[in-house]
């Protein structure tokens, strides 16, 4: 009786460890269950500000085979849920069907993610994350796969634009905020690094947020509340 119950215990758990290429069954898929997807200041110009816009970015979702390794390339389509705990909406775009090759246990799907806008972009001290479930679609007809374990069904796809330079010179510009940020590749159609940091842009800078107000009628404010501002002193040699 001990003996049998060894043999059923090791035969457990030798298909627990094989089950991605071995298991006995019709093939079915699973995903990692985390994602990645992070914009930076560059990935927001080329979105909103330069004349090409750009506004896409490719991540890449990690799906797994269940079941024996296929003989022949099969179809899958996968669709995206917003989480409810979102603190943004994710704009994300499939390309089904997707196709799963033969004789490999995982292959990665591509899926094209819009960047962020300004008002969903993080803070210096505060990450703001964007989160889309990301699951197969059985309804769709070129679907072939039955679906993996429960606890795998599910990718969550968590999305960030952080703009913020590390690099930032405060001695300069003076302190960071998104809305400034934002403003000076607006006016400079460049990123932080490819700013010159010469009295003289600082004196533009100053000029052109006058204009934005008297434009407007209203100023922009900081991450605390504040109106921005420019200094132009003390000034740069």
């Amino acid at each position: 009786m001990i003996m049998a119950a060894a043999a059923l215990l090791a035969t457990t758990v030798g298909c627990k460890e094989n089950d991605i290429a071995l298991y006995n069954e019709s093939p079915r898929l699973e995903y990692a269950t985390i994602a990645t997807c992070t914009f930076n200041d560059q990935d927001y110009l080329n979105a909103y500000i330069l004349d090409e816009k750009t506004t896409e970015k490719e991540c890449e979702i990690t799906v797994q085979l269940i079941g024996r390794l296929l003989t022949e390339p099969m179809t899958y389509c996968m669709k995206g849920v917003a989480d409810p705990k979102s603190e943004f909406e994710v704009q994300a775009r499939f390309e089904n069907p997707y196709t799963f090759p033969s004789s490999a246990a995982t292959t990665e799907a591509k899926v094209y993610v819009t960047c962020p806008t300004r008002e969903q972009a993080s803070i210096k001290d505060v990450t703001t994350t964007g989160t889309l479930e990301i699951s197969s679609d059985t309804e769709d007809p070129n679907h072939s796969f039955g679906p993996g374990r429960n606890e795998n069904l599910v990718c969550r796809l968590n999305v960030v634009l952080q703009i913020y330079p590390d690099n930032w010179d405060s001695n300069c510009w003076g302190a960071y905020s998104r809305a400034k940020y934002i403003f000076m590749m607006e006016s400079f159609k460049t990123t932080h690094n490819n700013i010159e940091k010469t009295q003289e842009n600082r004196i533009e800078l100053r000029r052109l947020y006058n204009t934005y107000k008297e434009e407007h009628d209203t100023p922009l404010y900081d991450d605390d509340g504040n109106e921005i501002n420019f200094p132009v002193n003390p000034p740069i040699n």
